[in-house]
């Protein structure tokens, strides 16, 4: 659809409506940005914005136009894309509208991509405005690809960005766009959730830090950031989005850190509970357990092993399992971006395999 007018305020949504339509993110709601813009990771959709936390949740859409602004709040760092290339980072602190001048005639094509983590936080998208004479283009379309990840730091690219393990702040050198689960998902043209939490583990957090909020307990929610602070999250609504692979890379923070660590059995039953129930979410969904090795013990990579084994020895022909070695040499032991970047080529073939994306 395009619109008459390049800024629609949110507050005057209801007036405008054409009748309640059923979102693919979050709950029923009537939105006007949702007539022009493509989301990607869990959103909450409310009449005043859309409002997210997860490490890369992306706005995609085209227009005509020389100049743009986002009217966006919450602390968070962005990377904006036009027309297939990469044009600047920027920073919100607070709410603050951004400006971009656009080169060139003709429809342009946008991705918006939140780079950095709130972790606790959220982010509010209250506007795009076109400035005089914009138009919105054609909706970009949903991928018929979906590709989940769970995970914690690994997933999230925390640090990445980073010279050496003391260089700088999370805030600045985490990059979600140079993640593995991003660039794996990018290089399929899937679409694609994130639902990583750094220092989260699946029954036990690192150094139990936020006991109450395990990655567990926060999965089942569509803004992660906020729940630790009392605030409320809806939950997510699994049938907006069922993908057909998910690749869960947890069990870091179970196991490392000062002790006592997760206890190994209690850590493999729930993740039995954690497959069973997102087989239940997803009819056919294929899984990659993924592991690596822990410090200053190798306890989880044994037990993830152990889970895939007693899945196969139950006779689910769903999932596979791969062990992986990275470079920890950026911010705080993670890995740096060309440790995802290589990360993301090891994984690469067996999700395209699991996906049937290979022969699409």
């Amino acid at each position: 659809m395009t619109t008459k007018h390049a800024h629609i305020p949110f507050a005057v949504a209801l007036l405008l409506a054409f009748g309640f339509f059923t979102l693919s993110f979050g709950a029923t709601m009537n939105h006007p940005l949702l007539e022009n813009v493509l989301l990607t990771g869990r959103w909450q959709v409310t009449s005043q914005a859309l409002v997210a936390s997860a490490p890369g949740v992306m706005v995609q859409f085209s227009a005509s136009t020389s100049e743009l602004s986002f009217d966006l709040e919450g602390e968070a760092r962005y990377r904006l894309d036009v027309d297939g290339k990469e044009t600047e980072h920027f920073t919100i602190d607070g709410r603050e509208t951004h400006k971009v001048k656009v080169a060139g005639d003709g429809v342009h094509q946008f991705r918006l991509i939140k780079i950095s983590e709130s972790n606790p936080g959220k982010i509010s998208l209250y506007g795009i405005d076109l400035g005089k004479g914009g138009k919105f283009g054609p909706k970009p379309k949903a991928s018929n690809r979906r590709i989940e990840f769970i995970g914690d730091s690994f997933s999230v690219g925390y640090g990445n960005m980073a010279g050496g393990p003391e260089d700088g702040t999370v805030f600045e050198k985490t990059d979600a766009s140079r993640g593995y689960a991003f660039l794996l998902a990018d290089g399929y043209k899937a679409d694609f959730q994130i639902n990583a939490v750094s220092g989260r583990g699946l029954i036990r957090n690192y150094d139990w830090i936020v006991p109450d909020w395990t990655l567990s307990k926060l999965y089942d929610y569509t803004i992660f950031g906020v729940m630790e602070l009392g605030e409320k999250s809806e939950l997510w609504d699994f049938e907006s989005f069922h993908p057909q692979v998910i690749v869960i890379f947890v069990g870091i923070n179970d196991f490392q850190g000062n002790p006592p660590h997760a206890d190994p059995t209690a850590f493999k039953t729930a993740y039995a509970a954690l497959l069973d129930k997102l087989r239940k979410l997803h009819p056919g969904v294929k899984f990659l357990l993924v592991s690596t090795k822990t410090w200053p013990d190798d306890s989880m990579t044994p037990a993830v092993q152990q889970v895939f084994e007693d899945q196969k020895a139950k006779g689910f022909k769903d999932l596979e399992y791969k062990l992986v070695f990275t470079e920890n040499t950026a911010l705080h032991g993670h890995p740096s971006a060309h440790s995802q970047e290589d990360l993301a080529q090891t994984l690469r073939f067996t999700v395209g395999r699991l996906g049937g994306f290979l022969s699409r």
